[in-house]
């Protein structure tokens, strides 16, 4: 019989609380390779998890496409606890790659996710991943974490660097504020189609208190979530309805937070959907205050 994990339970294995805690139930199988995680987002959820879904173009709200990532990647952690909380360290993801998004994904609907372990030598672990709504497969993905200890996600943050002028980037209407992550354009090359974002992740962002309680990090998805933004600007910006991009996030001083390798946006009556992405891997962790630049090229 599989070990069945509600979201008490789960806070013994997920560094994370309130909206982060994004599965309702988490089943671990008896061997201890695979895990299966449920969620349905009601509107009024009690732990607030409506922040992380967007609005469909057809006005009804579902998933936004990098936290369904987010919710696989938990999925997959309760496989990891039994070896990682006596050594005192918790999983840090390190990559997403081969990503396949079929369909939007309603935030009322059955999501099921399903996490095995294909590969397994410290300090790396590769899942196997994919999510269901009702029964239809929606996402396919593979998943790498790697390990970390909270003395060394606590190390001391590099002083926040200043960043250029930047033109402000008008609301989203298709998702909330807290999940627009940038903030102003301050570069843009229409020939070579690029386009340079600021954003400065804010000490009061609704996720810090999840994402580590007293070590906080800005999420790796949220990273991804604000290439997938500057690229949509970029695409706005030359009247395109979608494209395939690559990018980054970059602090001033040019060091490299993550990278991003062929992200597709497609459009959905005026608003973006994640159909693809080749790879996102994430180089150095972002805290509240750390000022960025995310780069978008489309292709």
């Amino acid at each position: 019989m599989p070990t069945v994990l509600d979201p008490k339970s789960l806070e013994a294995h997920l560094p994370h609380r309130g909206c982060n805690m994004l599965p309702d139930r988490v089943e671990v199988d008896d061997g201890g390779k695979v895990a299966r995680s449920y969620a349905t987002v009601l509107p009024g959820d009690a732990r607030g998890r409506e922040v992380m879904g967007r609005t469909a173009g057809c006005g009804k709200p579902c998933w936004y496409e990098p936290f369904v990532f987010e919710f696989l990647a938990l999925t997959g952690i309760p496989l990891l606890s039994p070896r990682l909380i006596p050594a005192g360290q918790v999983a840090v993801f390190s990559s997403i790659s081969r990503v396949v998004f079929n369909c939007q994904v309603p935030l009322a609907g059955k999501l099921v996710g399903h996490a095995e372990i294909t590969r397994d030598r410290a300090p790396f672990t590769v899942f196997g991943t994919w999510a269901e709504v009702d029964g239809q497969r929606v996402l396919e993905a593979e998943v790498m974490s790697g390990v970390s200890t909270l003395a060394e996600v606590c190390g001391r943050p590099p002083k926040p660097l200043p960043l250029p002028p930047a033109e402000p980037v008008a609301e989203f209407g298709w998702k909330q504020r807290p999940i627009r992550f940038v903030d102003g354009v301050a570069a843009w090359d229409a020939a070579a189609k690029k386009i340079t974002c600021t954003y400065t992740y804010p000490h009061d962002h609704p996720f810090v208190a999840g994402h580590f309680p007293g070590a906080p990090l800005m999420m790796g998805v949220t990273q991804f979530a604000a290439v997938c933004d500057a690229a949509w600007v970029a695409a706005q910006k030359l009247g395109l309805k979608g494209g395939t991009a690559s990018g980054s996030v970059k602090r001033p001083d040019g060091s490299e937070v993550a990278e991003v390798r062929e992200l597709t946006l497609v459009d959905d009556n005026g608003v973006p959907r994640v159909s693809a992405l080749r790879r996102i891997a994430f180089r150095e962790p972002v805290r509240p205050g750390d000022t960025l630049l995310i780069e978008a090229t489309l292709a």
